[in-house]
């Protein structure tokens, strides 16, 4: 804990600070990973921080020298660190005095961080010419940024180690500043190639496409193996994703308008085009129009065939219309054994229709509806329940392992009597997962869980006695 104000006081030897309670600890060798947080004022028992409320008298001398006698004391205590995060949590306070502090300790970050890391994450730390030419932030192999606007000393930071870069996280940014990573910013008509980068995570990426954009013609990520994009994907020259066909591994986006021209107008979402891709999670952004929902069914087929040796289909929070029709024209590929189709709403029918399809599936995370049988009860009764273990005895399902993410029925009893009707039907399930979304909810569906399993049309049913039900996050 970096405390601004505990290092404006003047540190004696007999007094308890941040440098002699690190020197309390001895010799850390086996620590590699160390997180600086900035604060101001001390935080109370609610959780709140005591912050000044009225003016300090700034010791310029006393910062410099307790952050040297700090830095010294992490050094000898933890001399093998190579992953260095710093967090500022100061809150902004308008007395000029505390301000001074504050300003004065968060611009040594450089030499807080002291040695070369591997790693470095930042959030909400202000850029300075001494950190961005600094030699404790070359040759990283790891950056995460909390909020990249695409300015100059971030660019640079970033461009300055793309020989060695192996990882990318950026929190958010907008699709411009992303776009300036590609182009060096001493000379921007120059390509920066991130020869080393194997991961790239925006988490959220926002703002409008300006068709004027200039984007490259040759790829800037030669190597990259996991592509992680929340929002707009800034990367969608021609010339980038046809590289990734050839090396992408990971691939999690979410598809815009302008990517959905690109996936029905060439020839670079094709059947198998992907050649290592394992992992594909395809959805609408959020800011693209709900009322086109269906079409999300052209991009569930587009999703499932990329790639002839997928190991897991992600097609969330999407609607679909005719999920017979889906099933009996996509050809799911035979290395597929985690099916995720969180949030997006599945009849019993259309679950087991797409579990029948996908015998090699091991694992399935699933969210259940009512709505097309028109219930007028809070229950099934028990014909019908008998009714679909008839239509499903002797199927080719074979997951063992079922999530439920979420339902949408009539009653919490009657998504306890589907859910136990599933693993009813499809006697390869040992293990079902309900997520915990609301606890209390989730609580009452096992226990109507419980009641159902004594019905006529489960009593004698045995074999449910062994499957194990949780309350558990297994996606």
């Amino acid at each position: 804990m970096v405390n601004a104000e505990n290092f404006n006081a003047k540190w004696s030897p007999r007094m308890s600070n941040m440098a002699s309670i690190i020197r309390e600890l001895g010799l850390l060798r086996s620590v590699r990973s160390v997180t600086y947080y900035f604060t101001l004022g001390y935080p109370h028992i609610d959780g709140e921080y005591i912050v000044p409320d009225s003016d300090l008298v700034y010791h310029a001398d006393n910062i410099t020298n307790n952050i040297n006698t700090f830095v010294a004391a992490v050094r000898d205590a933890m001399p093998r660190i190579r992953n260095v995060r710093a967090y500022n949590y100061r809150p902004v306070i308008s007395i000029p005095s505390v301000e001074q502090v504050a300003t004065q300790v968060l611009e040594s970050v450089t030499k807080i961080i002291d040695r070369r890391p591997d790693h470095l994450s930042l959030a909400h730390i202000g850029f300075t010419d001494e950190l961005v030419a600094s030699p404790v932030t070359e040759s990283l192999q790891s950056i995460l940024l909390s909020d990249y606007q695409g300015r100059e000393l971030e660019t640079v930071l970033i461009q300055r180690n793309a020989s060695t870069l192996e990882k990318l996280h950026i929190e958010t940014a907008s699709l411009s500043a992303c776009l300036k990573l590609v182009w060096d910013y001493s000379q921007p008509s120059e390509l920066v190639v991130f020869t080393s980068l194997k991961h790239m995570i925006i988490k959220w990426a926002h703002g409008q496409r300006n068709p004027n954009e200039r984007h490259p013609t040759a790829t800037p990520f030669p190597r990259l193996e996991t592509l992680v994009c929340r929002g707009f994907l800034p990367f969608i020259a021609p010339a980038i994703l046809t590289d990734f066909q050839t090396h992408l591994r990971h691939l999690d986006v979410e598809a815009d308008q302008r990517l959905l021209d690109i996936y029905n107008q060439d020839e670079i979402f094709t059947k198998g085009s992907f050649k290592t891709l394992g992992y594909v999670s395809l959805r609408w952004g959020y800011y693209f129009n709900s009322n086109t929902g269906y079409t999300c069914t052209p991009l569930a087929y587009k999703s499932a065939g990329l790639s002839d040796c997928m190991h897991t289909l992600c097609l969330r929070d999407m609607r679909l219309k005719n999920i017979s029709l889906l099933v009996s024209e996509v050809q799911f590929p035979q290395t597929l054994r985690n099916l995720d189709m969180a949030n997006t709403m599945l009849s019993i029918d259309d679950a087991m229709a797409i579990l029948i399809m996908c015998p090699q599936v091991l694992k399935a995370n699933l969210s259940l509806t009512d709505v097309s049988l028109n219930l007028e009860a809070d229950t099934l009764t028990t014909e019908e329940i008998v009714k679909y273990q008839d239509r499903y005895r002797d199927n080719a399902a074979r997951i063992k392992y079922l999530g439920l993410k979420s339902w949408k029925c009539k009653s919490v009893q009657v998504a306890a009597e589907f859910a136990l009707l599933l693993v009813d039907v499809v006697p390869s399930i040992t293990r079902v997962c309900i997520a915990p979304n609301l606890l209390s909810t989730q609580v009452k569906l096992l226990e109507d869980i419980n009641a159902a399993r004594k019905r006529s049309a489960f009593a004698s049913h045995l074999r449910l006695d062994s499957v194990q039900f949780c309350i558990d996050d297994c996606w």
